[in-house]
């Protein structure tokens, strides 16, 4: 027999076909994720009439074999479990495609409790689009607004990372069990996430990869969130179905404003025509969720810089461009630009990718 409330949610969690929705209506029904399994394990002829005699004998079995092994494995792990009759429970209720279960490992659980801000966009930022991302969480983390991501590469690892980088809040949304990571090469963020904020799935242990979880993941990430920022996106793409669901449902968007030759950007562009919200400084959104509204900080100035540095800076006008176009622009000897390069890459100002010089 079940006795703990979190672990029979955890069951029900890995039954087969057990999807939100079918999840969804029987908590409704029941109430609690115990009252559900020992509804199951009753073979309530409610539940029969619902979902056939067939699933529900087959979720009985699975209940059987599934407690012991989702118990040890919550246990070696420190997994909890979330439900929607929980104070703490993260995700909105009001709308049918929202889960009523998650899985949850980390060390933050009062992030479940702070305003919540996404910042997400694509997987193949350019340099300026990660730097943007992480100074993005940086600054709403300071503020006291947990960062909400989807773990994946690009502008989501940078905005976990600046959340992390000031020892703020973050919370990583999974669309693979909670014991998978992916992408592999995000091992080492995963683990400090978990040793920082949380991560959360809705799939059970063991659920690989999948192309149709995504999006899946996605509403949740929405339904966790005052309000979403995409920084970078492609017109198609996650971060795009991302943005429509938060519009859908109600929820404040925000995008980055970006530079036409750009295909980053176009996305956010897109957004900003069609009526979201252009973000030019992450203050706005900090003043949006926390009623915060300090604007003491800012950009960093040119200070600290030698004056040949800051002429090659000023030439960049913000955007990339290429040593020979620096050096038209300054008027300087190539050998006196590729010096102030130098310094200024030393000092993280200027970072080179693509051939060209990136100002940061």
């Amino acid at each position: 027999m079940i006795a703990d409330d979190e672990l029979a949610a955890a069951v029900l969690v890995s039954l087969p076909n057990a999807s939100a929705t079918r999840l969804r209506a029987l908590l409704t029904e029941y109430g609690s994720a115990m009252a559900v399994v020992e509804a199951v394990q009753a073979r309530a002829p409610e539940i029969v009439d619902r979902f056939g005699g067939d699933l529900v004998d087959g979720w009985r079995d699975r209940v059987r074999d599934l407690t012991a092994d989702v118990a040890a494995t919550m246990a070696s792990r420190g997994t909890r479990a979330l439900t929607s009759d929980r104070p703490d429970w993260p995700v909105r209720s009001d709308h049918p495609s929202m889960p009523r279960l998650l899985l949850a490992e980390g060390v933050a659980f009062e992030s479940l409790f702070r305003p919540r801000v996404a910042v997400v966009g694509t997987r193949r930022p350019s340099p300026h689009g990660a730097a943007d991302a992480r100074e993005v969480a940086e600054s709403l983390a300071r503020g006291g607004i947990c960062v909400v991501s989807g773990l994946a590469n690009g502008i989501d690892g940078a905005a976990h990372r600046g959340a992390l980088d000031v020892g703020g809040l973050t919370i990583g949304v999974t669309a693979t069990g909670l014991d998978v990571v992916y992408p592999a090469s995000h091992r080492g963020l995963w683990h400090d996430v978990r040793a920082g904020g949380l991560i959360v799935s809705e799939q059970p242990f063991g659920t690989p990869p999948r192309r149709e979880y995504f999006p899946i993941r996605n509403r949740i990430i929405v339904g966790m969130v005052d309000a979403v920022i995409i920084v970078e996106a492609a017109i198609k793409g996650g971060a795009m179905r991302t943005a429509q669901i938060a519009l859908d449902l109600g929820v404040a968007v925000y995008a980055l404003p970006g530079s036409r030759r750009n295909p980053m950007a176009e996305g956010c562009n897109r957004l900003i025509a069609e009526g979201a919200t252009p973000m030019t400084d992450p203050l706005d959104v900090l003043a949006f969720v926390s009623g915060v509204n300090d604007r003491a900080e800012r950009r960093p100035t040119l200070a600290g810089l030698s004056k040949t540095a800051r002429a090659v800076y000023r030439a960049l006008h913000g955007e990339p461009a290429t040593l020979d176009q620096v050096v038209a622009r300054c008027g300087l000897l190539v050998a006196t630009v590729a010096g102030a390069t130098r310094e200024l890459e030393r000092l993280g100002r200027v970072r080179r990718h693509g051939g060209r010089l990136w100002p940061m």
